[in-house]
């Protein structure tokens, strides 16, 4: 029995990184049809701003904490996207200390392209699955990470519940 639960496991690893292979390879596909705009960084940066941010702009000291990055990993990334034209950094009117960051028309347009560009794509692949299997994918769609989330959250609080060694070493 446990060699059939290992063999499964296995499988199911295998698997998760295969989709993961597949997809990201699908979106590099995409993308490559569609502008030249660093759409991971810029992506998650318009994230951070709606959720984050206030009149379509962010800190840069936010941003960071969000990211959960350091600031110099952040600075180096807006730098990139600023020689690109796709976001504009600007000292706080407010306060002259802190630097808002916005993605600007020519980061807009260019998100959108490439929105449109995976929307057709998965669009394709989606065109591929068969309708009854595809409304079973879509039934079914969160099984695995909701279970994933509560597993890791559960084994995140139980490391944190752990006791640390009396002597400071790892056991």
């Amino acid at each position: 029995m446990a060699e059939q639960s290992s063999f499964e496991l296995q499988g199911l690893i295998h698997y998760m990184g295969r989709l993961r292979e597949a997809s990201a390879q699908g979106v590099r596909a995409a993308l490559a049809q569609g502008p030249k705009c660093r759409f991971g960084m810029l992506e998650r940066l318009q994230y951070a701003i709606r959720q984050y941010g206030k009149d379509g702009t962010i800190y840069v000291s936010d941003l960071a904490r969000t990211a959960q990055k350091p600031m110099p990993a952040i600075s180096r990334a807006l730098r990139l996207l600023e020689q690109d034209g796709m976001v504009e950094r600007r000292t706080d009117p407010q306060d002259r200390r802190k630097t808002l960051v916005c993605i600007t028309p020519a980061g807009q347009q260019a998100l959108q392209g490439c929105e449109e560009a995976l929307n057709a794509y998965f669009s394709r692949v989606t065109e591929r699955i068969d309708p009854e299997q595809l409304a079973q994918m879509m039934a079914w769609r969160n099984v695995l990470v909701d279970a994933l989330e509560a597993e890791t959250a559960a084994t995140f609080a139980a490391n944190q519940r752990k006791e640390a060694p009396k002597d400071g070493k790892d056991l």
